[in-house]
């Protein structure tokens, strides 16, 4: 049933009748924003919701700026407080980042966190891209690949409600000039494991090379569009881990594929 709630919204845009469709999602998110004086105590946070509710959809599995979001002129606090009551009205999550590859994780609050939404269905409505999305080859190229971690993310959530894991985090590496970040991190047992959403030669994934590097761990996953294999990689540094390929479905039973490779 999880993971219906997950895909259905994708998949019915092709069966049910658009205009129908469309008349449901539009009456979801009118809803949303009539609704939002029951949910700021203030006015100023009932104006900062219903902007983030205007502006914040396109920016689905995103890192994202606080101070001036969606082009406003609305200060970090602020907005970190309307995201806070939008998170406990299960509307949306802001993931963040870890710096560290061991255990216990430890999360930077201080830094850029990542957008994503309880309902891809909803997003994609939103951006007006559900038919195509249905269309594409490779979800990983639409939206510059923020949607297919917008779906991850959301597989990922409910993975996390089921191991009574309260938050979802990704990771950077803490280091001055540095761009390596793993688009998210699972914990089994005593290892931090990196998860990266993409495609594409084993080479490319430099920043899970660059997690395993500072990890003592030996096992990476990568999500995408082919089939469940898993591969031997070795780091320029010589570090030796498996990497777990796995497609978009498979996310749900994360745990369990783990367990028998680690």
């Amino acid at each position: 049933m999880t993971r219906s709630l997950n895909i259905l919204p994708i998949f019915l845009s092709h069966f049910v009748n658009e205009t129908h469709l469309r008349s449901i999602y539009n009456t979801l998110l009118k809803g949303y924003n009539e609704d939002v004086e029951k949910y700021a105590d203030t006015l100023s946070q009932t104006h900062i919701i219903r902007h983030i509710l205007n502006t914040g959809w396109a920016k689905a599995g995103q890192t994202i700026t606080l101070t001036n979001f969606g082009g406003s002129n609305y200060r970090s606090k602020d907005i970190r407080e309307a995201f806070t009551i939008m998170e406990r009205a299960f509307l949306l999550e802001l993931i963040y980042p870890v710096t560290n590859a061991q255990i216990p994780v430890e999360v930077s609050y201080r830094r850029a966190p990542k957008l994503c939404w309880v309902d891809t269905g909803l997003v994609n409505f939103s951006a007006n891209f559900q038919v195509e999305l249905l269309e594409t080859k490779d979800i990983l190229d639409s939206w510059k690949g923020a949607i297919a971690e917008q779906i991850v993310a959301q597989e990922l959530r409910v993975v996390c409600n089921n191991a009574h894991i309260d938050h979802l985090n990704f990771w950077v590496r803490n280091k001055n000039g540095s761009n390596a970040e793993v688009d998210f991190i699972w914990q089994q047992d005593n290892q931090i494991i990196p998860i990266e959403v993409k495609s594409g030669a084993n080479a490319h994934l430099r920043s899970i090379q660059s997690f395993m590097d500072l990890s003592s761990g030996n096992i990476a996953v990568r999500v995408w569009n082919g089939k469940y294999s898993v591969d031997t990689i070795r780091t320029p540094k010589g570090k030796q881990f498996k990497l777990l390929n796995i497609p978009f479905y498979y996310v749900g039973i994360l745990p369990m594929l783990l367990a028998r490779e680690m």
